[in-house]
């Protein structure tokens, strides 16, 4: 086919430009699976230019995305654990994979943009303020912001189809753990739209959400999906879920953390957005259930669109003061170190017991 030379309206990045501030068991490998990422959307994206020029930009916003500092924590769970399970680390398989798994997450990111109305990404806008910025710039009729949710969904489904091309040479078990995966983190995402909109925040409605939106989606099913692919799922799923399971609650109780008290321009989103989406973590469930009636007068502000920071301010303080975040701080301490347990009684190929340690500890003690 020939090529089509076409100047999209959202600014396409260079390979070069890609940051890199990830630990060893990250960076080490993220070499190819990128390039089979940026290969799979570029080549998607020639052949549609072809027909109409216009559909450069979904394409380059999601690319936008995927390289725009994510830390690829789920590939390289899968990564490892398929490793760690006897797996041919250079098998084209296995690098379709991992592409395919984080391309999953950039589906799951361009939607709950748009559920979360998050104006922003990483530091950059989010697909769908992108789009509503053209609109507005293009002068285009119609809502602007309904146009950008409209084109961030899209953006997000057209993930999804290059996730499901990209884990398509399977065995049955890797197909049903795909499955599985996809399925929880949709019901996930339901039950944290669900219960913001009911604004409760109980700890096991919390809980429940962290398990299947986080804890399941980004460490148990990579690692069960790895080791299906080197033929042993059977051998070491047991192993990986107890290992996973410790690993994935502590990485989303630092989520939680972070969006209350994580510093800008770590996260690349502006403090606060948590508490303004109003969403119901343990965090905010332990705060609740310590605070005094003046306490929860101020708490009673999360879920506010209208919140200020002052009113951040007031609410990471009673965070502090009822002694919320140091119970969430050593309940990722406590995790982790029963995480790093089990894997000392793990025996792995490889040096996958050494990187799956260092990305326990990564996850716990990130500050971005």
């Amino acid at each position: 086919m020939e090529s089509t030379q076409v100047t999209p309206i959202v600014k396409q990045m260079s390979v070069n430009e890609i940051p890199n501030e990830n630990p060893k068991a990250i960076s080490e490998i993220v070499t190819p699976i990128d390039k089979r990422l940026i290969d799979v959307i570029r080549k998607e994206q020639e052949q549609w230019v072809s027909i109409d020029p216009s559909l450069i930009d979904p394409f380059v916003s999601l690319e936008k995305l995927i390289f725009s500092g994510g830390k690829r924590l789920r590939p390289a769970f899968f990564y490892w654990g398929h490793i760690g399970s006897g797996g041919d680390p250079d098998s084209p398989k296995v690098i379709d994979a991992a592409a395919a798994i984080e391309m999953l997450h950039a589906f799951a990111l361009a939607h709950d943009d748009v559920m979360d109305r998050s104006k922003s990404r990483r530091g950059e806008p989010s697909i769908w303020q992108q789009f509503a910025n053209l609109h507005t710039e293009e002068q285009w009729s119609g809502n602007p912001v309904h146009f950008g949710e409209a084109v961030a969904i899209l953006v997000g489904d057209l993930a999804h189809v290059l996730a499901d091309k990209l884990m398509v040479h399977t065995s049955p078990t890797v197909s049903t753990l795909w499955d599985e995966l996809r399925m929880e983190v949709n019901i996930g995402q339901y039950l944290d739209v669900l219960s913001g909109a009911k604004g409760k925040f109980d700890h096991v409605a919390a809980r429940r959400i962290l398990e299947y939106k986080t804890g399941r989606y980004s460490v148990q099913r990579p690692l069960h999906i790895g080791a299906a692919i080197a033929g042993r799922d059977n051998e070491f799923h047991e192993m990986f879920t107890s290992y996973g399971r410790p690993v994935g609650v502590a990485f989303q109780l630092r989520d939680d953390l972070l969006g209350v008290f994580g510093d800008p321009k770590k996260t690349g989103k502006p403090v606060g957005d948590d508490l303004r989406e109003g969403k119901p973590t343990p965090l905010m469930a332990e705060a609740h259930s310590r605070a005094s009636k003046s306490q929860i007068r101020v708490l009673e502000q999360v879920g506010s669109l209208e919140i200020t920071s002052g009113d951040i301010a007031n609410i990471q303080a009673v965070v502090e003061e009822t002694g919320a975040a140091g119970i969430i701080e050593n309940e990722i301490k406590d995790l982790t170190e029963e995480a790093l347990a089990v894997l000392d009684g793990m025996t792995l190929e490889g040096n996958a017991d050494e990187a799956l340690r260092e990305l326990a500890i990564f996850v716990a003690y990130r500050t971005y």
